[in-house]
């Protein structure tokens, strides 16, 4: 941002700098109480909007993450990794695709969007609006998402709300409606079991 003056130059510099340890100190501790979970069940509300091209959608969905597993059930498909395969169901059309899954090629994968602020990223504290921290990221480097913002409980420490916006006017947000922790998670869950759906269409692309 330009300032004209040094004087708001440096004030608002100052300011930044306090701004911005606020926004690590509440980010360092949301990491801490994430990586304690032994696993995550949420339900959410995602919706997408992009103006320019009249898209305004809105679905509801649950993701479940134990460790670097996951199951994102979602109106119409299913997304599942047991950190070696990742299985994408779509619902509609009855077909399922397999893929290898490699987390470290994935940085926007599900299960990391509750810890997505922990590398790559500047960040701002922008104010707090009831009991809700409101930070936003910027990434260091080129990114398909221009910014990030986090809202976060300020009595849990926990995300409520993930609004990514992209390079091309698009809005995709995640508003959490419930959050729960170290519950009781079959493992079968993190894995798709084809017999379930008959005369499912398989593509395999391993």
């Amino acid at each position: 941002m330009n300032r004209i003056f040094i004087f708001f130059l440096l004030i608002s510099n100052l300011s930044l700098m306090a701004q911005d340890e606020k926004a690590k100190e509440i980010l360092d501790q949301l990491s801490v109480n994430t990586k304690s979970y032994e696993n995550i069940d949420v339900d959410f509300t995602f919706d997408f909007i992009n103006t320019s091209q009249e898209i305004n959608e809105q679905q509801e969905g649950n993701i479940k993450i134990s460790k670097n597993k996951f199951r994102l059930d979602l109106n119409q498909q299913i997304i599942i990794s047991d950190d070696t395969t990742q299985w994408i169901y779509l619902k509609e059309s009855n077909e399922l695709q397999i893929l290898e899954y490699d987390s470290q090629d994935d940085m926007l994968s599900p299960n990391k969007l509750f810890t997505i602020y922990e590398k790559g990223y500047k960040t701002q504290y922008i104010k707090e609006k009831d009991k809700v921290h409101i930070i936003d990221l910027f990434p260091i480097e080129s990114s398909e998402f221009k910014n990030i913002q986090l809202q976060i409980d300020v009595d849990k420490v926990q995300i409520k709300k993930i609004i990514l916006n992209d390079k091309n006017g698009g809005s995709f947000s995640y508003s959490i409606n419930r959050f729960s922790t170290n519950t009781q998670l079959d493992e079968k869950l993190f894995n798709f079991n084809q017999e379930e759906y008959p005369e499912i269409e398989i593509i395999d692309l391993r």
